[in-house]
């Protein structure tokens, strides 16, 4: 089976205009709206816009599906498939996400989004990393930041989509069945599937040499970083069922986090909204953040997941989360305040359709201007990550210690309950429900742990399609888009 299918995105310096600059005023040196690779390839500063402007396309209008609006629209329509997010009436992503009829259609667009625009940034990624080498090496920080966010990139995508088209990476297993072709290089010729083992170790490749190259940049929340490197080892080691470095990972990422002024929210900064989580808090690790004369419109995060700004897809289905999630919180966790479980909690002027548990979370920064920032990283997923695969591991005080820090920023009343082993993963995995609720995580949650789905007494069977799914149902692994897989439409296209 060969794939051959790679876009290229317009590398345009106006892609940078709406990212911070890290103080270099070199962001401004190339006027043109397009830059051809030649003329990126002449210097490391030319670079780095490229480099920003794949950072700019997270939050993108590319897809053409509203409900896709770049990394943001994957992280919540992920989210939508699995058991911890409802709603009722809107038609938006019920059928695609939360009915899994994209999972198993190869000609879905809803479906092809995904492998196309995380393909396209590989491809993007992997032209700077050969650019790099090309251009003069007039500054070995800047070569390093470059590079080292590059490989970043092509780690984080090619992850995405093994964990979406691929079995799971089963620890202990020889994980020989089919992955996803991983891209090394910028050529658009067909290549074979690597097996999720190759897969799993090449991403590991490109993440160890990108932790190197990265060790003591600190560019801001806007681009990766050192502390953001080891946290996507965390991640990969998590979905490895590796606990025991996937701990190691995620507590390098913490220190490196809370060295650079990096703190969780606590106290009123839970309420913030995440629209202004960047600015108003020091969580966010990796954020996209859309000034509001930078608008993306209904493809933002905000046009879906908020509770107030007025699109149809609000007004007719505010996003609720599990009853039975809900239920896990104490009565004194101040994220209960993220959702609003009689459903009657004040509204927006405008007609909404009431139902229990409304996301009360994320709220745009305006009725009516669906723009803010998305936290891509949160120091909270490093630390729940962190007490997680410390109880997977065996080490339940180390676990407890680290969950404690955490959970008492969350529930200032917070005691231990005693738990070890299994009983002590299920309640930080309760508390990872809530706290990374509409963040893109419980599909691949479910996933690296083999376990089913079972959606809460507040789904509703004849809206939502099914209220469980076994761990060996179709959809857990998603059909590769048609396109990819015709060999004869491959032979004829030239991209």
């Amino acid at each position: 089976m060969k794939y051959n299918r790679f876009l290229t995105i317009v590398m345009a310096a106006a892609m940078a205009l709406g990212l911070s600059s890290c103080g270099e005023d070199y962001l401004d040196t190339v006027p043109s709206n397009a830059v051809s690779e030649t003329s990126i390839n002449t210097s490391l500063e030319n670079l780095y816009i490229t480099l920003n402007g794949i950072h700019k396309e997270m939050v993108s209008q590319e897809t053409g599906y509203q409900c896709l609006g770049g990394e943001p629209g994957f992280m919540f329509c992920r989210d939508i498939e699995a058991d911890d997010i409802t709603w009722i009436t809107n038609t938006w992503c019920k059928a695609a996400y939360l009915g899994w009829t994209c999972n198993t259609n190869e000609t879905s667009g809803y479906n092809s989004s995904y492998w196309r625009i995380y393909y396209q940034w590989i491809l993007n990624a992997n032209k700077i990393i050969a650019g790099v080498e090309e251009a003069p090496k007039t500054d070995e920080a800047l070569y390093n930041q470059v590079k080292g966010e590059a490989l970043c990139i092509r780690a984080w995508a090619h992850f995405n989509l093994v964990q979406l088209y691929a079995k799971r990476y089963a620890a202990g297993g020889s994980n020989t069945q089919d992955g996803i072709p991983y891209r090394l290089t910028a050529a658009t010729t067909e290549q074979a599937r690597n097996s999720v083992e190759d897969v799993y170790q090449l991403i590991n490749t490109d993440l160890d040499e990108a932790c190197k190259l990265l060790v003591g940049i600190n560019p801001g929340y806007h681009h990766y970083s050192e502390m953001v490197a080891w946290g996507l080892k965390a991640r990969v080691a998590l979905a490895k069922q590796d606990y025991a470095n996937a701990a190691t990972y995620a507590a390098k990422s913490i220190a490196l986090a809370e060295a650079n002024g990096g703190k969780l929210m606590e106290g009123n900064q839970l309420q913030c909204g995440f629209a202004d989580i960047c600015s108003d808090t020091k969580e966010a690790m990796y954020a996209a953040r859309t000034p509001d004369d930078k608008t993306v419109y209904f493809y933002s995060f905000y046009a879906y997941m908020s509770w107030n700004f007025s699109a149809t897809a609000i007004r007719q289905g505010v996003k609720c989360i599990n009853a039975d999630t809900y239920d896990t919180m104490s009565e004194t966790d101040l994220r209960r305040a993220w959702f609003d479980p009689t459903g009657e909690a004040e509204v927006p002027a405008k007609t909404y359709v009431k139902q229990p548990y409304q996301n009360r979370k994320f709220r745009a920064r305006s009725t009516a201007n669906a723009v803010g920032d998305v936290a891509f990283m949160r120091l909270a997923e490093m630390y729940l990550t962190q007490a997680e695969a410390l109880a997977r591991a065996g080490k339940n005080d180390e676990a407890q210690s680290v969950f404690t820090k955490f959970q008492i920023t969350r529930d200032p009343s917070y005691v231990s309950k005693g738990n070890t082993g299994a009983a002590l993963a299920e309640e930080i995995m309760n508390s990872r429900r809530v706290e990374l609720w509409g963040e893109g995580f419980r599909f691949y949650d479910l996933k690296r742990l083999n376990q089913p789905i079972k959606r809460g007494r507040n789904f509703v069977q004849t809206f939502c399609s099914f209220l469980e799914k076994g761990v060996n149902e179709p959809g857990w692994v998603w059909e590769i888009p048609k396109s990819e897989t015709d060999y004869n439409k491959l032979c004829t296209k030239n991209y």
